[in-house]
């Protein structure tokens, strides 16, 4: 198996199933009071749509799968927990990206079309909160999943380098003669 898909294929094993969770979990979050009230200051209605959801899920999946080729190169420069944090920022940084242009993309919408003023201004506490939400995923995940996610990769690079070598001792042949 090649090192760099075999990072890649425990990323999608492990991270896909954990990344798809914290989706549905946010997507439930944003039902409560609090947090829908903050999503439509936000002018964020695009959240609620399919096809929203159907790239995050589609983001993921690519952010998985390409940050995990990385693994197998990064373990033999790193140890497994600062590998485990690179993996995790790869990842995350690709889900930011677009987390972001849906918010601006939304914001923008809400601006051009309903022309209200107001929701430019959440535009810095948006930016805040996500670069603290960011900061965070990436401690807690790079602790936890990606730290999982390394240490199997790491294993199974360990278990097919490994070759056996035979050291043959020579034997002593008298000469009779």
């Amino acid at each position: 198996m090649n090192d760099q898909k075999t990072g890649a294929k425990f990323a999608l094993i492990i991270g896909l199933p954990t990344g798809l969770a914290f989706c549905l979990m946010a997507l439930s979050l944003s039902e409560f009071y609090p947090f829908a009230y903050l999503l439509r200051i936000a002018s964020l209605k695009i959240f609620w749509n399919p096809l929203i959801w159907i790239i995050i899920a589609a983001t993921v999946t690519v952010a998985l799968w390409q940050s995990g080729k990385v693994i197998a190169p990064s373990l033999k420069k790193r140890d497994a927990l600062q590998t485990s944090f690179y993996f995790t920022f790869l990842v995350n940084i690709k889900l930011l990206l677009i987390m972001a242009a849906i918010y601006f993309g939304g914001m923008i919408n809400d601006w051009l079309f309903n022309t209200r003023e107001i929701f430019l201004a959440a535009i810095p506490y948006s930016i805040l909160i996500m670069i603290l939400f960011f900061a965070f995923a990436t401690v807690v995940l790079s602790l936890t999943v990606s730290l999982v996610i390394v240490q199997l990769t790491k294993r199974r690079l360990g278990a097919s380098s490994e070759t056996i070598v035979l050291e043959v001792e020579p034997i002593e042949v008298e000469n009779e003669g």
